[in-house]
Order: structure tokens, then sequence, then C-alpha cells
């Protein structure tokens, strides 16, 4: 059949009136669609994200330091005050070597796909695909178990919560699952109809953000009871009666603050709705760590020198510590529920955003035919350009794995264990492929950032720290150890090996 000429004008017109002189799509930096061609990527979401809100953007899917007052008592009780505080110095120059490395291969390569893209291109071609396939459906595990953790965790402190001024409520875990799916359905709805509107939200959000962390500073440095500096910075032994060695102390305290670092490279998942991408991710990836980490360290000073009564603290009925401090700093209930009612606020909106990016890791490896369904899955929606279908498979699991929570919660933790395990083992792998490629490989492609000289220095402390975390991340952060609190990463990570094999041989 033969096209008429008069549509074959149409559709050349078309063409010139959308792309400008150098070839590039309207609308789009010409650096944006040079590094998709590279890459062989498709440009199919609207880039609305610049530097300062998707950097807000990063800085609200981090926001540790609302899980130090959660972890305290376990990180306090067990790792002791100054240990607690050292150690986290300690891993905040460490894990810098690991974001500044990140920040250099997003701006090479900014795809959604991160990590497991990053191995592709970088790995020896003879385990090239292997790597990068592990790499793929490692990140893709951890940032869908650490969506269904942070939900749970925050579905089962509203039913904790409402006990604390109703003395008569028992909290029962059916509740706590149906504000789980409260949460989940919420997030799922702005990230898949307002998504054009988040880098408008990101801007307010980081502000609520900032006066919520001032605010409960202030609280807690002006009406809690405080230990003196030489009880706080001198004190490395365990706070508690449990009788542990200087290196047990150290391990229990790397388990717990791992996770206040985690999620630097949620803004390399949004680089394709990003603006200059290659400037401004990396740029936003190193100012968000840092801001996150200030702020990480000043909640832990503050609640290292708060931490007066911990066993009148971990007597609280809700069965979180934290709860304790809050009602005696503020002296009531109400005060506690203000306090912790923000807290909530907080995780829900930082947990709406670590949707999105878990969304756009699940698109990017389904559009490399690397999940069941791909083409299902890889698909956006025309209307709202977002990968909705993606979004539904976020929607599910987390609905399907914190049912597990119902039955059992040991269990429950014993796959959501598999986050940090899982994330730092992608990060390994494509911190060595890089390494390998500046020694032994072809030169790496031009970008606007760079490491330049040091690149290779910090490519190498990078992986050594990241056998450091490996190695930490796999044992129990808990003394002594039981059941109910033993590290269940590695069985959970030797499972999903077998799994691999026997679905690739």
């Amino acid at each position: 059949m033969e096209i008429p000429t008069e549509a074959i004008e149409l559709q050349e017109k078309e063409l010139q009136a959308n792309h400008t002189k150098d070839g590039s799509i309207k609308g789009f930096a010409p650096q944006d669609m040079a590094d998709m061609r590279r890459m062989g990527k498709d440009q199919e979401f609207r880039r609305n994200f610049k530097v300062i809100s998707i950097s807000s953007f990063s800085v609200i899917t981090m926001m540790g330091w609302v899980f130090i007052p959660i972890n305290a008592p376990t990180l306090i009780e067990v790792g002791g005050t100054g240990t607690s505080i050292v150690v986290f110095i300690a891993n905040f120059v460490g894990f810098l070597t690991v974001v500044l490395s990140l920040a250099e291969m997003s701006s090479i390569a900014p795809t959604a796909g991160g990590q497991y893209h990053w191995t592709s291109e970088f790995a020896p071609p003879s385990i090239q695909k292997f790597t990068s396939y592990m790499s793929g459906w490692l990140s893709s595990l951890s940032w869908l178990v650490g969506v269904a953790s942070a939900m749970f965790l925050a579905g089962n402190l509203i039913p904790s919560l409402i006990s604390l001024t109703q003395p008569n409520f028992v909290p029962t875990p059916w509740q706590g699952y149906l504000f789980v799916v409260a949460i989940c359905a919420t997030s799922f709805l702005i990230n898949g109809f307002l998504a054009k509107h988040l880098p408008l939200l990101e801007g307010f959000v980081l502000c609520f953000t900032i006066l919520a962390f001032c605010s409960i500073i202030i609280v807690l440095l002006t009406l809690s009871p405080k230990l003196s500096g030489s009880e706080v910075f001198q004190t490395f032994t365990p706070a508690s009666e449990l009788k542990t060695s200087g290196t047990l102390s150290l391990i229990s305290a790397q388990t717990l603050l791992f996770y206040s670092f985690l999620g630097s490279d949620s803004t390399a998942h949004m680089a394709e709705e990003t603006d200059h991408a290659a400037t401004v991710i990396p740029k936003a990836m190193v100012t968000s760590y840092t801001v996150v980490s200030v702020l990480n360290f000043v909640t832990l000073i503050v609640v290292c020198f708060c931490w007066v009564d911990p066993k009148a603290y971990e007597n609280s009925k809700t069965g979180y510590a934290f709860l304790g401090l809050f009602m005696t700093a503020t002296g009531s209930a109400r005060g506690a529920t203000a306090l912790t009612s923000i807290m909530i606020i907080l995780i829900i909106l930082s947990v709406t955003n670590f949707m999105a990016s878990t969304s756009r890791q699940v698109f990017a490896f389904a559009r490399d035919n690397g999940l069941p369904f791909p083409r299902w899955v890889s698909k956006v929606n025309a209307r709202t350009l977002t990968p909705i279908n993606a979004l539904i498979v976020v929607f599910v699991f987390v609905i399907l794995i914190c049912l597990i929570g119902l039955g059992s919660v040991v269990a429950f933790n014993a796959i959501v264990s598999l986050q940090v395990m899982a994330l730092a083992g992608t990060y390994e792998v494509s911190l060595m492929s890089l390494s390998w490629r500046r020694v032994f490989g072809r030169p790496l492609p031009s970008s606007p950032w760079s490491l330049g000289r040091l690149g290779l220095p910090m490519n190498l402390a990078a992986v050594l720290y990241g056998l450091y975390l490996l190695t930490f991340a796999a044992t129990p952060g808990f003394y002594p150890v039981n059941v109910q609190n033993f590290n269940w990463a590695p069985v959970s990570r030797v499972l999903f090996r077998r799994l691999y094999e026997a679905d690739m041989y």
C-alpha cells in the first residue's frame, strides 16, 4: 500500500516542528537527548525536575533522622552513646566515597536503571550479562522491601499511637495492616496521577520537613532531662545490663546506623525525569547526602543526651521506647502524640517518594527484559506519562508482603532484612565494575561531573568500604541472638541466589 504524498509531508512537518536544529526534541536539553541516544533508550517521561526539586526529593526520600529515635533503644542500649557517635562519623566518611562514586556514574549514564545499568556498561564483557542481571534483581528487591518495611512501620505506629491516648484501646495486627493498605493506596494515587506536580510538592514538603525537624529537636533540648557531656561522649559500653565486648557494641551500632545512609541513589532512578540530568543528578546526590547526614548527626546527638532513663522508656505500653522519651520530654501523652504524629507524616511523605524511585527501578529493569511480563510492566501511561503498571507491581508487592506480618512479624522482618545487604551488594558490584573499567577497560565516556584524578582512589576506597558494609550487614544487630532478633539477610540472600540460579539454568 502506497502512503499518500500529503501524509508524508505532514509527518515531516511534525518532526521538524518538534525537533531543534541539533536534532534534539523540543523541551528537552540536547545533552539529555544525547545521553538517551547513547544508552539506546527512548525518552518516555516529561523532564520536570530541576536541581532544587530533585535535591528536595532526595532529602525527603532518605529522611534518616526520623528513624534514629526509633532505632535509638537498641542502638544506645547495646552499642553505647559514645560508640554510636564515633561509628556514625566513621560511616559518614566511608559512605561519602560511595556517594561520590555513584554520583560520577550517574553523570556518565543518567538512567532510571541505576546500578544494574552502570554494571552493564563498566563490567568486564565476560561477566557483564550475569552481573548486571543479578544487580538488577537485587536492586529491585531491595527497593521493593524498603517500601514495604517503611509502610509497615508507619501503619503499625498509628494503632500504637492511638493506645497512648486511649488506654482501653488494644492494637491488633490487622488494624496496622489496614493502615498499611491506606498508606500504600495514597502513595500510589499521588505517584500515579499527581506525578507532574511532584516537583512543586517537593518544595513544600521540604519546608515542612525542616520545620518538623526543628520542632522535635527544640522540644527535646528544652524540655527533656539530659545527661552530661562526659556521660554521652565517653560512654563506649552498653547502657543496659547486657555485658558485651567493645567489638559486639561496634557491630550493633554499625548494623543499626546503616539505615541512616540508605537511599542516596534515589535521585539516580529519577534521572529520566530530570532536566540536564548528567549535571543535576550528581549535584543533588552529594548535596542531599550532606544535608541528610547533618540532620541525622544532630538528631543522634540530641537523642543520646536525652536518653536518661532507658528502663522507663522501654516499659512504654506502646512497645516503642521513643514514645516513652517523648512522654518524658513533654510530660503528657498528648505532647508525645503530637511529636509522633509529625514523625508518622514524615515517614509517609518519605515512603511516597520511595515508591516513586522504586517504580522507576522496576520500570527500567522490565524495559531491559529483566522482569517477567516486561512489555506490560514497562508500559508508560500516555496521559499521565508515568509508569502506572510498575506502580501497580509495587502496590501489589507491598500489600502481599505485609500480609506476612499478620501471621509472624519475625517472618516479615526476615524478608525485609534483605534490603541493606541487597542494596549494598548492588553498590559494590557497580563500584567494582567502574574500578575495573578505569584500570583495564576503555576510557570512560565524557561527563559534565567527574572525579577527575581522584576517581580511581575514590572508587577503590568505596569498594573497600562496600566490603566492610557487606560484612557488617550480614551480622546480627542484637545480643544475645535469638529467633526474633537474628539477622536473616544472609539466609534470604542465599535463598534468592538459589532461585536466581534455577531461573537462569
